[in-house]
């Protein structure tokens, strides 16, 4: 049985008086080279590239209803032309004990940039657009389907706050560029 949440989200920037078509070609720059972003989005620390436009990343421990998981993932991220597709194509969770064999989880995220009007004044930003996923089998899901949707709202809140806070600070630094 698979359980899925998703989420939509803008991360207004801040920008130098520069026209926006102008930023959102710089911010096309800095979506078109992966590392750049996921950077902000992942601790530097963590992400390690393996090869072409594959990463492996493990995540810092967190709780959820008393459990205590480590998500080791490996990721593909490729520019298509107009926004930055970041896929997971294989994970572990440890921390799941028996459970570990039996759940599957994925995630799968898409970064543009966008122009944004709010309250008359231009701008512009990154959208991101999140789908993340478990997959268990079906006579589990009463008793991990609320454990696991929590799980699932926890990861994108924790995804949001990245985006809000590490990829704005660097989305950011980067139209601050070459001023």
């Amino acid at each position: 049985m698979k359980l899925e949440q998703k989420r939509l989200c803008q991360v207004a920037l801040i920008h130098p008086t520069r026209t926006n078509a102008c930023c959102i070609e710089q911010l096309n720059a800095f979506l078109c080279r992966p590392l750049r972003p996921l950077r902000g989005l992942l601790d530097p620390a963590r992400l390690q590239p393996i090869a072409g436009d594959c990463y492996t990343y493990l995540s810092s421990p967190y709780g959820v209803a008393g459990w205590t998981l480590r998500p080791r993932v490996t990721l593909k991220a490729r520019w298509t032309g107009h926004e930055l597709h970041i896929e997971q194509v294989q994970s572990r969770v440890d921390g799941l004990g028996s459970w570990q064999d039996q759940l599957r989880f994925g995630l799968e995220a898409w970064l543009r940039p966008v122009a944004l009007v709010e309250a008359g004044v231009d701008g512009v930003g990154l959208e991101a657009e999140s789908l993340v996923w478990a997959e268990l089998p079906a006579g589990a899901l009463v008793m991990a389907g609320p454990l696991l949707n929590l799980g699932l709202q926890q990861l994108l809140d924790r995804l949001e706050r990245r985006c809000q806070r590490g990829l704005r600070r660097r989305a950011e630094a980067w139209l601050a560029k070459d001023l």
